[in-house]
């Protein structure tokens, strides 16, 4: 279940209902799909090209709501863990406030991240993911994105277009 951090307030936010409201009052959606239903191989760290379709294939029922509601085209499966070759550069280009011009779409399967929202107009949100969680941060929305400490993930990516998904850097 997210934890959201309200910056200014330092308001922490941990009940589901909550979560959600709080996320859809900043323009994003927040969704609880679960990891109940994976055999514990698939929420391992180091997934091979054949798990990383297995897990796709477990959650194709809600990747093709999105593809049906939402218009996304394309879906894969990103491991990150602290021996991932290049991964403090390759964390580098997302840990800055920037927009994408595609959503950016996530569901953490394994590990923990933080999404750091700017809502227009709004407090600024840490929300940090665990496992089951799902969001979406629309396009052209500032935000940046941080691993925990343990600096692992494993997530599905859903996208329109994995072009759009380029970080442009914003104050």
């Amino acid at each position: 279940m997210a934890v959201l951090t309200l910056r200014n307030s330092k308001r922490v936010i941990k009940e589901r209902a909550q979560v959600e409201q709080a996320c859809k009052s900043a323009n994003v959606i927040y969704e609880v799909w679960g990891t109940e239903r994976l055999p514990k191989n698939l929420s391992s760290r180091n997934l091979s090209d054949a798990e990383k379709q297995q897990l796709l294939k477990a959650f194709d029922p809600e990747i093709q709501r999105l593809y049906k509601t939402r218009g996304y085209k394309t879906a894969d499966v990103v491991t990150l863990y602290p021996e991932t070759p290049n991964l403090d550069a390759m964390l580098a280009k997302f840990d800055k406030k920037h927009v994408h011009s595609d959503d950016e779409v996530r569901f953490v399967v394994q590990g923990r991240g933080v999404f750091t929202l700017f809502p227009p107009g709004g407090e600024i949100i840490d929300a940090e993911l665990h496992p089951g969680d799902f969001i979406t941060v629309p396009g052209n929305y500032k935000h940046f994105f941080t691993l925990c400490s343990d600096k692992q993930i494993t997530a599905i990516r859903i996208f329109t277009d994995p072009a759009g998904w380029v970080a442009n850097y914003v104050d």
